[in-house]
């Protein structure tokens, strides 16, 4: 059981951070809780932020990635490089930040979960581990424009709407590198994000699983 305050806003959430301290701690890995959830300012859309440090192999790292079950998508973020992006069948979103190091300032509105002194290394330089995995291949464009679809719609179901039209709009200038120019936009994101998920279904044939996903997010418009 995680001995720390949460204000949790979804049950889900609360179920996966338990899952994961449950392995941290039977491997002795420190565990970080950032973001919305540990700020208490969480909404039940909301992802969730975890650093983990310790002697983390490639088998170690394919455990923690189907803990909470195989996950639907999984790619990695571009900006920062290198954190590890999961979502699985019930909506949740993990950005999950697997390093040696940490800084003061990601101790900033966080919650440290789990401690231990052999690998919880405070430094002024971030250094994350290289991750390989059969889990997580090298995407195309338009798996990578598949994620930005479904961060944008997070954001705008959190009611973060400037951040989500942002989304949107480097999501359309992707569809040019996609080649997809025959798109009618009215310049509403409910309307516009679904009529680009529906020519990625059609044009890269996805999976059913990645279907059921996105559309029970459209059904919370």
């Amino acid at each position: 059981m995680v001995d720390c305050d949460i204000k949790y806003t979804l049950l889900n959430h609360k179920n996966y951070i338990e899952c994961v301290y449950e392995f941290c701690k039977d491997n002795r890995f420190s565990m970080i809780l950032k973001g919305s959830l540990a700020k208490g300012t969480a909404t039940k859309y909301s992802d969730i932020d975890l650093i983990i440090l310790g002697e983390i192999n490639d088998t170690k790292i394919n455990e923690i990635i189907t803990l909470y079950g195989n996950p639907v998508m999984t790619n990695f973020t571009e900006k920062p490089k290198g954190i590890l992006i999961l979502v699985y069948q019930d909506g949740i979103s993990i950005d999950l930040d697997i390093r040696d190091t940490i800084t003061q300032e990601d101790l900033v509105n966080s919650k440290v979960l789990l401690k231990y002194n052999t690998n919880f290394i405070i430094t002024n330089n971030i250094i994350r581990k290289q991750i390989i995995s059969n889990y997580i291949p090298n995407r195309p464009i338009w798996y990578k424009t598949l994620r930005l679809l479904h961060k944008g719609i997070i954001k705008y179901l959190s009611n973060k709407t400037d951040s989500a039209y942002d989304f949107l709009s480097e999501i359309k200038e992707n569809l040019k590198v996609l080649k997809i120019y025959n798109l009618n936009f009215d310049n509403n994101f409910e309307t516009d994000i679904q009529c680009i998920f529906e020519e990625l279904c059609k044009k890269f044939n996805l999976n059913t699983q990645i279907k059921i996903l996105f559309n029970n997010l459209f059904k919370e418009f």
